[in-house]
């Protein structure tokens, strides 16, 4: 009687609406709602607040730069150096789309079979989140922060900052078109030979640049000098017809970019993940018996980060992109020992802040294998500190190309910078990912370890803390010699103390609760 009562009390199921479907910026602002709405507690302040925490600090820079303007020399200085940040900027977009697979995607395959998503909206949504990456936002921001700078609180500074505003989505739209034609000869084998010696080409030239002595040369040659120049004759009431004109080139260049980025989505969905496939089919020869435990457990760790094409890819860009932009711009040793940090972080963020779904639904068996909790973890941490180092001695090695001979003072420095940093982040990664897991197969080459917001959130806290760690470093490198024991002192007590949060979480993981918990969700991930 009570479920008779009950089912005639029973709210009936809503009917479907008919009408025209919503369009792509309807579709995006559905799935942003719906991952919003998944959202508890903190983590629901922590995305509401990182959403307008971007505009916020873009007013603010602007603000400030325009009250720090000084004399008419800083106009010429931003004729001179704008064209290059401009091109930088470009530059720095295509190769984030085309490494990264694309940038992020609100919604998987997988739940796309249940929430049809069009190409449009897929596209869209890659672009509306270009702004989670904290190096897109900070070169947007350093961007509008310069020409504020330079032109000061001139009557048309509006225009040029609108141009620079235009110029940073202009980029971002074609980056983004760019990297679907990258992922599209990805599936084919000849496409991906293909892309591997346009790599190896670019990454020669400017090698070659860099070491021939010619980067201001090709600096001075960049092709968005018309643009700053318009921008430049705006901004001091000079007239705005070269401004219109630029901007009417840079939206038809956003309105082609943007069919063509659809386009080539609506191709690609249809072909065949060919690495992910080979990858994962490929016949494997049996190795010999490992000779310990922690051996066995780092070979299976190994294997699942080179399985894994968006790690393959990270680790492959990860050194090589931050050293050559250090050699190409002739960084001084004290300068390089911000190097370090910044790899470390980006290294971190490949799987190292939820490092525990390097497995996948393999969690649950790895647990079954015999030996203490213990040596998975540490074979874990060892794997993520391994990428951090490979990464980091990759970038230095570059940059040292033009930085010429160390002194004993900057040696230590940049060591000690290389050794504190990346320390600081397998100490964070480790605590995050027993403390915030999440179910992430990593097997997708748009595959995250993290969902977009919380991935935001990890870069700004790695970001922050490794370059302010490289600018004390940066520091003591200019003080020469007499700073050698501090430098080695501040090293051992970074490392300590990031040895000593290990420990504790290490503890946390022994325990079979935590550890039960932190499996149940990473194994949650599609296999």
């Amino acid at each position: 009687m009570t479920a008779l009562a009950e089912s005639r009390h029973r709210t009936p199921a809503p009917r479907p609406v008919a009408g025209r479907p919503p369009g792509a910026w309807g579709q995006v602002r559905a799935l942003t709602a719906l991952r919003l709405a998944a959202l508890r507690g903190p983590a629901r302040r922590r995305a509401i607040l990182g959403t307008t925490l971007l505009p916020v600090v873009a007013i603010l820079a602007v603000t400030l730069a325009t009250l720090a303007h000084g004399s008419g020399r800083q106009s010429f200085s931003f004729f001179l150096l704008a064209p290059s940040a401009w091109l930088f900027f470009a530059a720095s977009s295509v190769v984030a789309a085309t490494t990264g697979a694309c940038g992020r995607q609100l919604i998987t395959r997988e739940q796309a079979v249940a929430f049809l998503v069009s190409p449009a909206a897929d596209h869209l949504g890659a672009i509306v989140t270009a702004p989670l990456n904290i190096a897109w936002s900070v070169q947007a921001v350093m961007l509008l922060a310069l020409t504020a700078w330079a032109l000061g609180p001139v009557p048309g500074l509006w225009a040029a900052l609108l141009l620079t505003l235009v110029w940073i989505g202009t980029c971002t739209v074609v980056a983004q078109a760019v990297g679907w034609v990258v992922e599209l000869l990805r599936t084919t084998p000849a496409g991906v030979w293909a892309v591997r010696l346009v790599a190896a080409g670019a990454a020669a030239t400017v090698a070659f640049v860099a070491l021939t002595g010619r980067v201001t040369t090709t600096l001075d040659a960049a092709p968005t000098r018309g643009l700053v120049l318009a921008a430049t004759a705006a901004a001091e009431g000079d007239g705005y017809g070269g401004w219109a004109l630029a901007l009417a080139v840079l939206g038809a260049t956003v309105i082609a970019a943007w069919f063509a980025g659809v386009r080539l989505l609506a191709l690609l969905q249809r072909r065949p993940a060919l690495l992910q496939v080979r990858g994962e089919s490929r016949p494997r020869r049996r190795r010999a018996q490992a000779s310990t435990a922690l051996r066995a457990n780092l070979r299976i760790d190994h294997a699942g980060v080179w399985r894994s094409p968006p790690l393959r890819r990270g680790i492959a860009a990860l050194g090589i992109i931050p050293g050559a932009a250090a050699a190409a711009s002739g960084l001084d040793w004290a300068m390089v020992a911000l190097l370090p940090g910044l790899v470390a972080s980006g290294a971190g963020l490949l799987f190292g802040v939820n490092a525990f779904a390097l497995d996948g639904p393999g969690a649950l068996w790895r647990e079954t294998l015999p030996g203490p909790p213990r040596r998975m973890f540490t074979a874990r941490m060892i794997v993520i500190a391994e990428v951090c180092a490979a990464g980091g001695l990759v970038a230095l090695v570059a940059a040292a190309l033009r930085a010429g001979i160390p002194t004993a003072a900057e040696a230590v420095a940049v060591l000690g910078a290389f050794a504190a940093t990346t320390a600081q982040v397998v100490a964070r990664c480790a605590r995050w990912s027993v403390e915030r897991p999440y179910a992430a197969a990593l097997r997708e080459a748009r595959d995250q370890p993290a969902p977009p917001a919380a991935m935001a959130g990890y870069s700004a806290v790695l970001a922050t803390t490794t370059t302010a760690t490289g600018l004390l470093y940066t520091f003591l490198a200019g003080e020469g010699a007499a700073s050698m024991p501090s430098t080695l002192l501040l090293t051992v007590a970074f490392v300590l103390l990031a040895a000593r949060r290990l420990s504790q979480v290490a503890r946390s993981w022994a325990d079979d609760a935590t550890r039960t918990r932190v499996l149940a969700v990473v194994a949650g991930a599609r296999a």
